[in-house]
């Protein structure tokens, strides 16, 4: 009774939809995201997603630590986001959910909670999960109470919002790596305005998934196909068409602009090459040397799947036959490094000062629509063979 109304009264206290979210009091603090639906209990095909949900923090033997309740502050698209949580295991005590008019929570039983607890570590972001629960129709007793109280509150709208209590039987929660990178893209596209999102973005770092593959068309979207390479499989998402093939690089040119983009692989066998810890180290020192404004600054880009190294360059140009400083080109180009086993990529934007920051957006989702490596070999399609007697 005391843990329902404990929760009761975090659901009440977090009903402030409009405001904004918190942002992080401490470098050690981190967030926790989950998702849940509640399945009808007549209808099994019809279903509510939880915009609430609180938790518990555990202490070493699993047992819940008093005081330490918390509960989701901010919501957005089937999902809801617990924020500015210390380092902890934390297990999931109720899910909640708006329906005709009042608010219906669901108590998640502490056994399922704490066997399905998960740990934060400091500043970082951690899934829940994405749980479905099974509506079950109370007995008849507590169903016409329930209903009662639902009426009630139509008829006095001006009053606070009742919380009913739901029955539903868990029937599972998915915490795989795809299910767990959707739900860190949804938070980024919620929480990219705030300090959250740099924990978001490594947590997907962690998890090596692939962004979704971009789609083409309003009415009838079509994923943008994948076109295989040597060192590579690329997507025309810069609609900049084929590229210039060289060996071991590839070369695509904007043909309204100045921008190129190419990409390159450095066998480990290389003449030259000393690892990509010295290539970095490089890229610094020639960062660092070209222009006061960039200032050697070293920065993490995603490409594909992985994290490069970064760096940004700029560069002033005279044209040749002109007179030194009468006509001046000046060109910003920013340069990502990746490891590989077998050597490094590098990706690298070029373009005019004007134009870098229009194409540099494109460049960046360009990079994570590609797959690195040579393309997989189609499997071969099994074929019947007739022996004739």
């Amino acid at each position: 009774m005391v843990r329902a109304m404990a929760a009761t009264a975090l659901l009440i206290l977090s009903g402030c939809a409009g405001l904004p979210p918190r942002e992080p009091t401490a470098v050690s603090n981190g967030l926790l995201i989950v998702s849940a639906r509640v399945r009808g209990a007549v209808l099994g095909f019809t279903s509510d997603m939880a915009d609430s949900a609180t938790l518990e923090q555990l202490g070493p033997d699993g047992e819940p630590l008093p005081g330490k309740a918390a509960s989701a502050g901010v919501s957005d698209e089937g999902q809801a986001y617990f924020l500015d949580l210390p380092p902890g295991r934390y297990a999931l005590t109720s899910v909640s959910f708006r329906a005709r008019g009042v608010r219906y929570r669901v108590e998640v039983p502490p056994a399922l909670g704490r066997k399905e607890a998960v740990d934060l570590r400091p500043g970082t972001a951690a899934f829940l999960g994405d749980l479905t629960l099974d509506g079950r129709f109370p007995d008849f007793d507590v169903a016409v109470e329930r209903a009662l109280s639902v009426i009630g509150h139509w008829l006095t709208p001006w009053m606070r919002r009742p919380v009913i209590p739901r029955d539903a039987d868990p029937r599972g929660a998915d915490r795989g790596v795809e299910a767990e990178a959707r739900a860190m893209r949804a938070a980024r596209a919620t929480l990219g305005a705030t300090q959250w999102r740099g924990a978001v973005e490594a947590r997907l770092r962690e998890l090596g998934a692939p962004e979704p593959v971009k789609t083409k068309g309003a009415i009838r979207p079509k994923e943008i196909p994948l076109r295989p390479e040597g060192i590579l499989s690329w997507r025309d998402t810069l609609e900049w068409g084929a590229p210039k093939r060289a060996v071991g690089g590839l070369t695509w040119s904007d043909p309204d602009g100045t921008a190129r983009v190419a990409i390159f692989f450095t066998s480990a066998a290389a003449r030259g090459f000393s690892g990509f810890e010295a290539a970095v180290r490089e890229m610094r020192a020639s960062a660092s040397t070209a222009n006061v404004s960039d200032q050697g600054e070293l920065y993490e880009v995603r490409v594909a799947t992985r994290v490069g190294t970064a760096a940004r360059v700029t560069s002033y140009h005279y044209p040749v036959g002109t007179l030194v400083g009468s006509k001046t080109e000046i060109v910003v180009t920013e340069t990502v490094l990746v490891p590989d086993p077998a050597g490094m990529y590098t990706a690298r934007l070029r373009a005019a000062q004007g134009e870098f920051e229009r194409v540099l957006p494109a460049f960046r989702e360009f990079l994570l629509q590609i797959v690195l490596g040579p393309p997989k070999p189609a499997e071969a399609k099994s074929e019947s063979v007739f022996l004739p007697l």
